[in-house]
């Protein structure tokens, strides 16, 4: 047994066990297609009523059906009415993310225990699925930074998503060789520039797994990926507010759907009534175990198409849309990584949402949405001009709304100059 994996298996028996338990639970309730979803939405809605001052209101309504769909803007204005009354004396005990999201509207969720455990469970369940099982040597390929301790814990080899040129890849590929790595976790778009320069420099480099996260895997990526790694890729639709919300199957044909911790929900563009087979429709998101901070018909800012629906139930979805980010380059012209464009703006707690486009070879331009007069353009731009170049200029506009295009979506990142 891998002594990772037997290291975090004892100490979660020491806590009574609840890794095995909540992969119990996943396995059956996949197993009998959710049984307990039903009561344990009973029980975070009547929970959230109870002692969380935004939800107080929610008394009024007769179904769960009547209940508003939520996004970042409406929670960001309202932030601390969110977070229930029992944690609030406790908050800074709590398990923080910090996350942008595809609105772009970058704050801070907050887990309880249960949730956070929930979570790891999930990673486990789906990434055994997926040939990653826990505590096997992987590359996690992202635009975030995690300390050598923490990596070395979770025997994770860091790989930092900036430029995808030639010399990114060369490197990266030498230390996937170095440390041995057989699984990969991380952006499609970067494992797929690393698969295009594997195929280009015949270079032998097979993996038992890999899992990709945050953008849409295409058909085209997948099959690039498979053919330069020897092995397929699986995509995984999660968040840092939530877990894993599904998991590709190894077909490649659908996802599984995690309606055993969530309610997920695919409502029409428009309205909030829910779309049919193979019509585009909105992912919207009830936390079932999240008490700290509860979510309940929250907008994820995605879309799907449901694949597969049992007795109301969307079980299986076609795919995730919607979450593809455009290309940004530098002001030489070199790709860069549209996670870091995303991460200059993770502490600027003033903005409530921004959209950020390239509109020459060296302009840029920020739209924001904020209540304050300024939200420290000083340091953006500095921010800006570390991954962009010192030439880069940046442009601020102060908006009151973002507006969604034809897709229904609002993408946090446009390509306006440079056409593929």
């Amino acid at each position: 047994m891998n002594i990772r994996k037997l290291v975090y298996i004892v100490k979660d028996q020491l806590k009574k066990g609840s890794l095995n338990e909540n992969l119990a639970d996943l396995t059956s309730q996949f197993n009998h297609v959710f049984p307990a979803q039903s009561s344990r939405l009973q029980a975070i809605t009547q929970y959230a009523i109870e002692n969380t001052p935004h939800y107080n209101n929610y008394k009024e309504y007769d179904s769960f059906n009547e209940y508003p769909v939520l996004d970042k803007s409406i929670i960001k204005r309202n932030y601390n009415d969110f977070i229930s009354n029992p944690y609030k004396e406790e908050i800074g005990s709590l398990h923080k993310v910090t996350t942008s999201g595809s609105y772009g509207t970058p704050f801070t969720f907050y887990l309880n225990s249960e949730k956070r455990k929930k979570m790891i469970a999930e990673v486990y369940y789906f990434g055994k699925k997926s040939n990653f099982v826990l505590g096997s040597k992987h590359a996690y390929i992202v635009s975030k930074k995690k300390s050598k301790t923490s990596q070395l814990i979770q025997n994770q080899v860091m790989i930092t998503v900036d430029k995808l040129d030639d010399e990114w890849c060369k490197a990266s590929i030498a230390r996937l060789k170095k440390q041995k790595v057989k699984v990969l976790v991380g952006y499609p778009s970067a494992i797929t520039r690393l698969a295009s320069y594997i195929y280009r420099n015949d270079i032998h480099l097979p993996m038992n797994g890999i899992i990709t996260i945050s953008e849409v895997l295409s058909d085209a990526m997948r099959l690039q990926i498979e053919n330069s790694f020897e092995c397929p890729p699986v995509s995984r639709y999660s968040s840092e507010e939530f877990g894993v919300l599904a998991n590709q199957d190894l077909s490649g044909e659908f996802f599984w759907l995690n309606q055993a911790n969530y309610l997920v929900e695919i409502l029409e563009l428009n309205s909030n009534k829910e779309v049919a087979i193979g019509e585009l429709g909105r992912i919207v998101v009830t936390d079932l175990f999240n008490e700290a901070m509860p979510l309940i018909r929250y907008d994820t800012g995605d879309l799907a198409k449901p694949y597969e629906i049992i007795k109301g139930q969307v079980t299986k979805i076609e795919s995730v849309e919607g979450r593809k980010l455009a290309t940004i380059r530098d002001v030489k012209g070199e790709e860069v990584s549209s996670f870091s464009i995303n991460g200059a703006l993770r502490e600027s707690i003033d903005i409530i949402q921004f959209q950020f486009s390239q509109e020459g070879s060296k302009e840029y331009l920020l739209k924001i949405i904020t209540d304050k007069s300024s939200v420290g353009e000083v340091n953006i731009i500095q921010a800006y001009r570390n991954i962009l170049g010192s030439g880069a200029i940046i442009k601020f506009n102060y908006v009151d709304d973002i507006p969604a295009q034809r897709s229904g979506k609002r993408p946090y990142i446009i390509q306006n100059f440079y056409v593929d």
